[in-house]
């Protein structure tokens, strides 16, 4: 709502806050100002009363706005009053409502550069934070200054973690990435690097201050082992659910936490990314290495698009989950921290603000983000196109978190896809049997972009239904393909 547009209610909100200035300054307009820089920036609208039993607003209006305006332009620029003047030329207005003088303040949302905004607060005799909270203002918590502070740094995840060595790092992981770059970008020089120059060429590595090779906090992240990560940050989790609308349990779940897989984000971006091919029957295109990007696949790709900003968007701090829950009506995905631009410019494209840029590199590498800021835009373009609906972004607080909501109406149920999974088994039981030497579960999982787990099941489906046979070869199975056999029946 803004009160400029005329389009408002007389109650405040996230982004609107009236008070009262027969007198002049009213001395909490600091507070809001701050609260509004440091969160989703705001319109406070000076000439209003609050009665404080009903809390009921009705506006007055102010005596003399000219005098208002000057005083509020003296004080903002007062570095004893205010720590940052972020305010734009024209953010100041004064307008008439209902036959009344009113003053509006426009205040901006903080760039990442200039935050936090602090205030000087009377009582505590010193500089404070302040951030909105509903329709609310509070003092800046510690984890609010942590995400402020991390967002100030420029490219905060390229920094070595001094405590950790290159062991710290899945081999399974880098070997499955390297052959998605490689098949991406076959002219590179750094195709044949060995894995320690590979690596510091993505910036997965960097060289810490004596000169030792360290991983990047981007690196951890993107190809260390779970249990390292949340060594260094214990509250990490990649949480994806597939669940039948209105339940709370899942049919499919994969978490970092769970302990068959490496836990890191380049697995969990090219597993969640096989899954979501598999629900919208719109593959990418394939090879022997893996998947890669196909621009045919509008939706798929926009779906993956959703996947990448939210990992690479993600603060992870203190509270950090990432979750993408699909169910039959929608696709949502989450992140923590809050938004680096407002909601209405990052949607429209352009603007490339990344909390963790070394990340989004890492990860473009292999085409999962094109890094010209268009990717909400892409997503709002598609969805629009295609499925005639508007994609939800709301941005929380207390803690910060950004949700994107995508409608799947009129896309295939889970319950209509079986044949996509027959398909999977067939081209599974295809690329078995181009395999004279036979194939394990690991090379199946690295193909298809699934778990190993899941590998495991649907080899064990092609082989209880006699499509394949299997050997044990050491601690593994084998399998290859049996001869004169058809393919399998649908199965559940």
């Amino acid at each position: 709502m803004s009160f400029l547009d005329g389009n408002y209610q007389l109650q405040e909100s996230q982004r609107l806050e009236f008070k009262e200035a027969q007198v002049g300054l009213p001395d909490d307009i600091w507070e809001t100002y701050s609260a509004f820089a440091n969160t989703e920036g705001g319109e406070i609208v000076l000439g209003a009363h609050q009665d404080k039993e009903s809390g009921e607003i009705s506006l007055t209006g102010v005596t003399d706005a000219e005098a208002l305006i000057d005083a509020f332009w003296n004080d903002v620029r007062n570095p004893t009053k205010v720590e940052r003047d972020i305010m734009l030329a024209d953010g100041v207005s004064a307008v008439t409502r209902d036959g009344l003088s009113i003053v509006v303040v426009t205040v901006p949302r903080a760039e990442r550069g200039d935050k936090p905004v602090r205030v000087y607060d009377k009582r505590k005799k010193q500089m404070v934070a302040w951030v909105r909270r509903g329709t609310g203002d509070e003092r800046a918590s510690e984890s609010d200054l942590s995400l402020m502070a991390y967002d100030r740094t420029s490219s905060a995840d390229r920094k070595t973690l001094d405590h950790y060595n290159l062991d710290a790092l899945c081999p399974e992981t880098i070997a499955r990435y390297r052959a998605l770059f490689a098949a991406l970008k076959p002219e590179s020089p750094w195709v044949t690097d060995s894995d320690e120059d590979f690596l510091y060429h993505v910036g997965a590595t960097a060289r810490d201050g004596k000169g030792i090779i360290r991983p990047t906090r981007a690196g951890l992240l993107a190809f260390g082992y779970e249990y390292e990560i949340t060594d260094y940050l214990p509250q990490y989790l990649l949480d994806y659910r597939e669940q039948t609308t209105g339940s709370d349990r899942w049919s499919d779940r994969v978490y970092s936490m769970s302990g068959d897989w490496s836990g890191n984000v380049i697995d969990f971006y090219l597993t969640v990314s096989q899954k979501l091919k598999n629900r919208f029957k719109a593959p990418f295109g394939t090879d022997e290495f893996g998947m890669s990007h196909s621009p045919h696949n509008p939706i798929t790709e926009a779906a993956n698009e959703a996947v990448t900003n939210a990992l690479v968007h993600a603060y992870y701090g203190d509270s950090c989950t990432v979750k993408v829950v699909l169910t039959d009506e929608k696709l949502e995905v989450s992140n923590p921290g809050s938004l680096l631009v407002d909601r209405n410019v990052a949607i429209a494209g352009g603007v490339s603000e990344t909390r963790n840029p070394t990340l989004m590199r890492i990860l473009s590498f292999i085409g999962a983000s094109d890094r010209a800021g268009s990717g909400l835009q892409n997503i709002w373009r598609v969805w629009k196109n295609d499925l005639s609906s508007t994609p939800l972004l709301v941005e929380t607080h207390s803690p910060a978190a950004v949700r994107l909501t995508l409608s799947l109406e009129g896309l295939p149920t889970h319950a209509s896809a079986r044949s996509t999974i027959d398909a999977d088994l067939a081209e599974l039981l295809e690329f078995v049997g181009s395999r004279p030497n036979g194939i394990d579960s690991r090379e199946v999982a690295a193909k298809t972009g699934v778990s190993i787990r899941v590998a495991q099941k649907r080899l064990k489906q092609l082989f209880d239904s006699g499509s394949i046979t299997r050997t044990r070869e050491g601690n593994t199975w084998r399998y290859r393909a049996a001869t004169d056999i058809p393919a399998p029946d649908s199965q559940e």
